[in-house]
């Protein structure tokens, strides 16, 4: 690559370093370089993940993580509805083997409601509403807001938001 002036270079073409760009664009900050020694954006944990938009339930209450677990879920929700990517919006519940769980459950709904999460105790026949094959000890917690997104979908879309911006460059496999 010709030596050029670049006002931003971020290293590491993944879900987070796009994003950073992503934002970077949207606040008129141009003139950005993008390297990755990979031959493609997202090639580790950003390409590989499961895609789960948690939904702040297991955090502290207060914390950053908490905060930006949900935002994070509502903003790429957002993302992906906007521009018709795939996004899965299948809840999730969580399951007492036995009655020594059912604290741990009344726990996380503690934690997801500080943390602005929306989620429900439900008894067993509200899960087998949700989840016919899920078993649990008397009670389960039920969050709406927990979704699957495909990372590959977002990394390319991603990647396409950048490139229409023509305000960054991109130098794949660039171990240097």
């Amino acid at each position: 690559m010709p030596m050029k002036h670049y006002d931003i270079i971020i290293c590491g073409a993944g879900i987070i370093g796009l994003t950073i760009a992503r934002e970077l664009v949207a606040r008129k900050r141009g003139n950005i370089l993008i390297i990755d020694k990979e031959p493609y954006p997202g090639k580790h944990a950003s390409g590989r993940n499961s895609g789960v938009l948690h939904a702040g339930i297991y955090y502290d209450p207060g914390t950053l993580k908490a905060r930006m677990c949900f935002e994070g879920n509502m903003l790429m929700r957002q993302y992906c509805k906007d521009r018709k990517l795939p996004l899965f919006e299948s809840g999730k519940v969580i399951v007492a083997r036995d009655a020594s769980e059912l604290p741990t459950l009344f726990e996380l709904e503690r934690r997801a409601t500080a943390n602005g999460g929306t989620v429900e105790i439900i008894d067993e026949q509200q899960l087998s509403e949700l989840e016919p094959n899920a078993k649990t000890a008397g009670k389960a917690l039920h969050s709406p807001y927990t979704a699957v997104v495909d990372p590959k979908a977002v990394l390319a879309s991603l990647i396409n938001d950048l490139e229409q911006s023509g305000a960054v460059t991109f130098d794949f496999g660039n171990a240097s």
